[in-house]
């Protein structure tokens, strides 16, 4: 079927007129009842960057291949995208550093679905748009065979062992009680090696199957580094003029019992400190918004179930005011203070000092934007993976309250979402 439909994308590429004034034309066909794995085919494909996104709770993947054109300024890419309706794929980093771009070959299943769409350079001559289309194709038709994972032999690096993390607990707890800030996300990182290199796509293909109810994605540059995980936290949708988000913060634990999980859930529920932390985000998502929206609304608490975690959860619906878009909801909202802290920047200067280094795209946002809709994740829950090492990410919030061994607690059981799914045969440092 991928072949015929190779085909049929090649004859109307034909067809095109490259005289014409128009910059960009969309070749779109729709396969319908026709599904693949796009993670399989992903991994078939030789173009970059790449951009997967399996969306949380809906039957409904994408993937991008190849560039058009690359936006680092997040107005210019929204005006891009509102004035040519045009859809850009990419995110914006934990530190305000935005890469979107229009991919060359998007492909889209929702259900039983495939919606294609090629999008071709008519300010190219049709001899070099051509050849860069059959390079963009040459491998349109392949579909890898998922393969088993490799195990883990040793850990690498920890950014923090338990005493040094419990160390920085209490300076940010320090730091709370001298009014610098109410909250602030400390993290950690683990850097793990495996006896053979590991395949992002089918690291998250196995993701996909044991972490539900949590938006899927991948981002690589290049064929070297991939960064990818399995997160179950909304920035935003964006539905026209109406936006939906949430408030997830508050953790407990998912026991292999019902009783004690179900129990674990109405304390948290009912936890002082959860619930502040919790409220934290709403207030801080409210505030960032205020001049952007004209109502918001907030449900109550509950409980947003995972496979090793549980969360407080609390959705966000507002009515954007005119002329109010994607650029403003992203510059306003992210970092949320479920990733950063409040004030944001006092907590994201203690973040830089305790942490020591860049995070880089972990807890910045990834997701599609178009001109009706878009639709961005929190980028949480994640990893990044070169060869066979693998470094994973895993956060708390800390609050004047909090606990420090109880947070070494959390950040160790977040981590085991991606990090069980490699067998481990070695409990070691590397020597």
């Amino acid at each position: 079927m991928l072949n015929i439909i190779k085909q049929e994308i090649l004859s109307k590429l034909e067809k095109l007129d490259f005289s014409s004034n128009k910059d960009i034309e969309v070749i779109c066909l729709t396969q319908m009842n026709f599904s693949i794995s796009l993670l399989n085919w992903l991994n078939g494909q030789l173009q970059y960057p790449q951009f997967y996104l399996h969306y949380r709770d809906k039957e409904k993947s994408c993937v991008a291949i190849g560039h058009h054109r690359v936006f680092s300024d997040i107005k210019e890419a929204a005006d891009f995208c509102q004035n040519k309706d045009l859809p850009l794929v990419g995110g914006r980093q934990f530190t305000g550093e935005n890469m979107f771009f229009l991919p060359r070959l998007l492909l889209e299943q929702n259900a039983q679905d495939l919606e294609i769409k090629l999008f071709v350079n008519l300010a190219n001559s049709k001899q070099e748009e051509m050849a860069q289309i059959h390079y963009i194709l040459q491998n349109f038709t392949v579909i890898t065979k998922t393969q088993p994972l490799p195990f883990i032999v040793c850990e690498l690096s920890s950014k923090a062992n338990e005493k040094i993390w419990c160390n920085w607990v209490e300076q940010a707890k320090q730091a709370i009680n001298e009014g610098q800030f109410s909250k602030v996300v400390l993290a950690n990182t683990n850097s793990f090696k495996t006896n053979t290199p590991l395949n992002p796509y089918d690291f998250l293909l196995e993701s996909e199957h044991y972490n539900q109810h949590c938006y899927h994605f991948l981002l690589a540059k290049d064929n070297t580094h991939f960064f990818l995980g399995s997160t179950p936290e909304r920035l935003f949708l964006r539905q026209g003029n109406i936006l939906f988000s949430e408030a997830l913060a508050g953790t407990a634990f998912v026991s292999e019992k019902e009783d004690e999980t179900q129990k674990q859930a109405i304390w948290l529920l009912n936890d002082e400190k959860n619930c502040y932390e919790n409220q934290l985000v709403v207030e801080n998502i409210k505030q960032s918004l205020q001049d952007v929206v004209q109502t918001f609304n907030v449900s109550e608490r509950q409980i947003k179930r995972l496979r090793k975690v549980q969360h407080l959860q609390r959705s966000i619906h507002c009515e954007l005011a005119e002329n109010k878009g994607d650029a403003i909801c992203l510059q306003k909202i992210h970092p949320t203070a479920a990733v950063a802290g409040i004030p944001k920047s006092a907590a994201i200067a203690f973040i830089e000092h305790i942490e020591g280094s860049a995070r880089g795209w972990y807890s910045g946002t990834l997701g599609v934007m178009t001109k009706s809709q878009s639709e961005f994740c929190v980028a949480i829950r994640c990893a990044n993976i070169c060869g066979d090492v693998i470094q994973v990410f895993a956060g708390a919030g800390i609050v004047e309250s909090s606990i420090p061994a109880h947070e070494w607690q959390e950040i160790e059981r977040k981590a085991l979402g991606l990090v069980s799914l490699l067998e481990m045969k070695k409990e070691k440092i590397c020597q």
